[in-house]
């Protein structure tokens, strides 16, 4: 019996599953029957079923910041689709790999009335490839042209740039499978053909003009931006290369490196304090390099992007394997390829060779001890916000999984957590760098980790993403086998304080509920909501202890962190103050 729909839908899925496809995240609805019978019969396939369109993106995202491999969404038609557009803006904004497969109406029922249909074509814009599917029959030359199409959409969100892709099924009732229908043997696609990313080769030249600027340079910074899992450099190839070369290297939270460095570790020097020194009048004068190397995006922290900013004799280049990472329109050199090719070959070029010995860089080294015992006194003052983010990052797992939100905590990282070699993996949403999704992601991330979980939020961002907790029972109601910890960390300090950071909080007359959005919300019913653990911490030995026990269970645990409102920017203050007042005592070390 012919059943060209259901054999279009199952060639289809069991080609992407030829390609190097794994997870298959649903949600329901009933246009999609053929392309969700489908994948069920495909054997490896792992399904996830998740009812928020918007929590399954996200959460697709945070599978593939780990893997590497992009998830397959699928929905039904209509506006189903449309609650990807966050995740499709996310994953093209930061280079992950995501897949989206829309059912949608035939074509003869479009722009006629017909319910829940609407204009799907493009519907990412350029935010994501588009592959129109055309309507399934049964031709032999149809099927081939749509095993290509899954292969190569595939590989588009495998491949640098990489991103999302949207296939776009149309799909004619009767939507479920003919009774004994099956798919011809001579139709199905052989096993064992992977797609895999080709990796773009560094230029020569270019490795040839920065061997002769780091030769040339008295004092070069090596900054670690934002960089994804797969492509951030080896730890220990990192610390060769500062040793080969005499960079100062500033690893951003996240960078991947700032927990895979030891500031004291060999000859490398790791400076983890580089925005207090930055930010600070006295010290930022004496500190200014002439050559920098920023690997990945561009910097997080203000400080550092004011110094590329404002030195205009600063010899600065920018690997990247894709896109352009310089919103300061400063570098001389975008170096295509990934930092550890471009790593090993300065490596090789550069040992052997004298390093660097000016004052300039002795005062980076010096400072940068200095100022991260300042900061570790000042911690032990208090509690609020600093202490918060630090307690947590000391109890992190060694080995674990961070996934830090958005816009304060990898700021508070960056500025009160040192650099420690404790094999601790990072994501984060820097591509677009919004709120969306944070709580879908990190569960995403967890599930593809074989190591406990950890995400940092604060509590907008955790209210904005509430719903995805269903996810978070829903996955672990269809998991078998060995559970690891997952631990939600929400900084509750009554509202969005990253803006009192911003020029807009000193302006008189400013209504801050339009920005802070202040609320009143117990998290507690959250958690009891969705059967999650709950802890509640107002000061250090309280979350040592939330933390200790939320680490000692395999479930999804919710550890709300009530702060003063207004501790991070006061603490930040008082902290420059500090710095400030005592900067004497670096400078006067010096020569």
């Amino acid at each position: 019996m012919s059943d060209p729909q259901s054999e279009w839908a199952e060639v289809l899925l069991a080609s992407l599953a030829e390609a190097g496809l794994v997870d298959v995240i649903i949600s329901p609805g009933s246009r999609s029957t053929p392309l969700v019978w489908a994948a069920c019969q495909i054997p490896g396939f792992r399904r996830h079923a998740l009812i928020d369109e918007r929590s399954a993106g996200f959460y697709a995202l945070g599978q593939a910041r780990v893997s590497g491999i992009p998830s397959l969404l699928i929905c039904t038609s209509g506006t189903a689709p449309s609650h990807y557009y966050p995740a499709v803006i996310e994953a093209k904004q930061s280079g992950v790999p995501l897949i989206v497969l829309s059912a949608d109406r035939p074509f003869e029922l479009q722009q006629c009335g017909a319910q829940q249909t609407v204009d799907q074509t493009r519907l990412f814009g350029n935010y994501a490839a588009y592959y129109e599917l055309g309507t399934p029959v049964a031709d032999a030359g149809a099927l081939l042209g749509l095993r290509r199409m899954a292969r190569q959409a595939f590989a588009d969100a495998i491949e640098a740039p990489r991103g999302a892709v949207h296939l776009n099924f149309r799909a004619k009732k009767p939507l479920e499978p003919a009774l004994g229908a099956r798919t011809p043997a001579t139709s199905r696609p052989s096993r064992g053909a992977v797609v895999r990313p080709m990796p773009r080769p560094i230029a020569p030249a270019d490795v040839s003009e920065l061997v002769q600027s780091l030769t040339e340079s008295a004092c070069p910074l090596l900054i670690c931006g934002a960089l994804s899992l797969q492509e951030s450099p080896r730890a220990e190839l990192v610390q060769r290369f500062a040793e080969a070369s005499g960079v100062i290297v500033c690893p951003e939270s996240v960078s991947q490196l700032r927990f895979q460095l030891d500031a004291g570790l060999g000859g490398a020097v790791v400076c983890d304090a580089y925005e207090w020194l930055l930010s600070s009048a006295r010290l930022s004068p004496a500190l200014v390099p002439d050559f920098a190397l920023q690997l990945g995006g561009a910097p997080l922290s203000t400080a550092l992007g004011r110094l590329l900013g404002d030195s205009p004799a600063l010899d600065y280049h920018i690997c990247a394997e894709s896109g352009w990472p310089d919103p300061l329109h400063k570098a001389a050199r975008i170096v295509r390829g990934r930092p550890n090719e471009l790593l090993e070959a300065l490596c090789r070029a550069l040992e052997g060779r004298p390093r660097p010995a000016s004052a300039t860089r002795r005062l980076w080294q010096r400072a940068g001890v200095w100022a991260r015992q300042l900061v570790a006194e000042q911690l032990e003052l208090g509690f609020g916000e600093p202490e918060a983010v630090a307690t947590v990052t000391e109890a992190l797992p060694s080995g674990s999984l961070l996934a830090l939100g958005n816009s304060l905590p990898p700021r508070l990282v960056d500025r009160y957590c040192p650099a420690a070699a404790r094999g601790i993996a990072v994501v984060s949403q820097r591509g677009a760098s919004g709120i969306d999704g944070l709580v879908a992601g990190a569960l995403g991330s967890a599930s593809q980790a074989q190591t406990a979980t950890t995400l940092l939020l604060g509590d907008i961002s955790f209210l904005h993403d509430v719903g995805s907790l269903w996810a978070a029972r829903a996955e672990r109601l269809q998991t078998e086998g060995p559970r690891q910890p997952l631990v939600l960390v929400v900084i509750n300090n009554a509202g969005g304080r990253i803006f009192e950071q911003l020029p807009i909080a000193e302006r008189p007359g400013v209504q801050h509920e339009f920005w802070i959005t202040p609320h009143q919300l117990e998290l507690r019913g959250a958690a009891q909501l969705y059967g999650l653990g709950f802890w509640q911490a107002r000061d250090r030995a309280e979350l040592q202890a939330a933390l200790a026990q939320a680490y000692g269970r395999a479930e999804v645990s919710l550890i709300e962190v009530v702060v003063d409102p207004h501790g991070a920017i006061t603490r930040a203050q008082q902290l420059a103050a500090v710095i400030e007042r005592r900067a004497g005592e670096v400078l006067s070390e010096l020569p």
